[in-house]
């Protein structure tokens, strides 16, 4: 090719605009990554407003959104047994503790058929433990340790601050996805990471606030060491999974109620 032309070749390239000069993939992931930053942002700004109102919502408010959202949700196993009866006696020496938890749900308390050793609250404040950990546990601390754990959600308004984020994805994804499966599953990813953190911080703050309850109550937090010792004969999973899960390493949280006395 002349030298001449081979120039004139190479000018008309890099003055025409519709032909880019970087890599289609760099320009890609840049624009992943922008989005990502972008969401992040907005996704943590909102979600600041979120609770911020959210703590400061009446209790009339809270029981309407609660009762909306709890519809539909039945006990599986309502018999009030020697069990059930002996949870009701230490949720009703827990509840005059905290005005949080007054005047709202009365935190009736039901056993779930489940062999796993757990224990829930749903948005309206009703409490469910698996049989499998009534079967295990018959120790009055421990007990009082995993109600106050429960209660202790209610008490920081954990699920509606978890609805209200969200709400909050939804929205700020079909803001950005727009029918792009790329950009909807690099922000459905991102806000899947982000809220397994928040649920582990809800979890943190949950167990703080029992074992402030177990304190009050016993003098000690012997129920709440013991029932994570307890947790982890049965742990089988790595320590590093809870990065991937709702709830930190047993070992996190142990280690945390021991330095919160």
């Amino acid at each position: 090719m002349n030298k001449n032309l081979e120039e004139k070749y190479l000018s008309v390239i890099e003055d025409n605009v519709n032909v880019g000069s970087s890599n289609a993939l760099n320009e890609f992931f840049i624009l992943i990554a922008g989005i990502a930053v972008i969401f992040f942002l907005l996704y943590m700004f909102a979600d600041a407003i979120g609770s911020f109102f959210i703590d400061r919502m009446s209790n009339e408010t809270q029981m309407k959104i609660e009762n909306a959202f709890s519809f539909g949700i039945k006990p599986q196993v309502s018999t009030k047994n020697e069990n059930i009866i002996k949870l009701e006696n230490i949720r009703d020496k827990i509840v005059p503790l905290d005005k949080n938890l007054q005047g709202k749900s009365k935190f009736p308390i039901y056993e779930y058929p489940e062999k796993q050793i757990n224990a829930f609250i749903t948005p309206n404040g009703n409490i469910y433990f698996t049989q499998g950990l009534l079967k295990e546990i018959k120790d009055e601390e421990i007990l009082t340790f995993v109600m106050a754990h429960e209660l202790g959600h209610y008490a920081h308004r954990d699920h509606l601050k978890s609805m209200s984020r969200q709400i909050i994805v939804a929205l700020v994804t079909s803001i950005f996805a727009s029918g792009n499966n790329d950009i909807d599953l690099t922000i459905g990813s991102i806000s899947d990471l982000n809220g397994l953190t928040y649920s582990r911080k809800q979890e943190k703050e949950a167990d703080r606030y029992a074992n402030k309850i177990v304190y009050k109550l016993y003098g000690n937090n012997k129920g709440a060491v013991e029932f994570f010792k307890l947790l982890e004969k049965k742990e089988k999973s790595p320590e590093f999974l809870q990065y991937f899960s709702t709830h930190p390493s047993t070992r996190q949280r142990l280690n945390l109620i021991n330095r919160n006395k």
